[in-house]
């Protein structure tokens, strides 16, 4: 098969929007150990809140964060499953998927609850969101992503942006 060069396609560039900042306060690590793909841990997300211009509201108190983390290449595979009520009271599904990149030396620091820079480390995930309420159908049919990083506190923060 032969392939014919033509002249390409005029595509639109990509451009992103802001979606909201959120801040996410998990529960105390559940350890579960090598499971084969690395060690699995679970930490329950218990509250905290999210403010866009065009929504704004509660995490409730309900899902949890997975990680597995691949000693061999230092990737942490993370996914998350959690609710969102807005301060309109419609509850929005989200789903995560994505990648945390950090040094040992990082790790530690988190670890004892010294603040690490988000600048140095990787830390992204798509964003899925799944609701029913008309007003914020158009969350169902987007691609989002957040840039993530972690507070000394604990809270796990990010910029949610949707691709347009």
């Amino acid at each position: 098969m032969t392939t014919v060069k033509s002249i390409p396609m005029d595509l639109p560039e990509a451009s992103v929007e802001k979606l909201f900042y959120l801040e996410a306060v998990c529960g105390p690590e559940i350890h579960i150990g090598d499971v084969g793909k690395g060690e699995m841990n679970i930490y329950p997300v218990i509250g905290g809140y999210f403010e866009g211009e065009k929504m704004r509201g509660e995490i409730m108190n309900f899902g949890a964060d997975w990680n597995y983390f691949q000693h061999s290449d230092g990737i942490d595979v993370i996914s998350t499953r959690y609710l969102l009520k807005t301060d309109d009271g419609v509850v929005i599904s989200i789903f995560t998927d994505g990648r945390c990149i950090e040094t040992p030396e990082q790790m530690e620091m988190e670890s004892r609850g010294e603040f690490v820079d988000p600048g140095t480390y990787y830390f992204r995930q798509h964003l899925f969101f799944q609701t029913g309420a008309e007003k914020y159908k158009w969350l169902n049919g987007i691609i989002a992503f957040a840039v993530i990083g972690f507070k000394p506190t604990g809270e796990i923060c990010y910029n949610a942006y949707m691709l347009k």
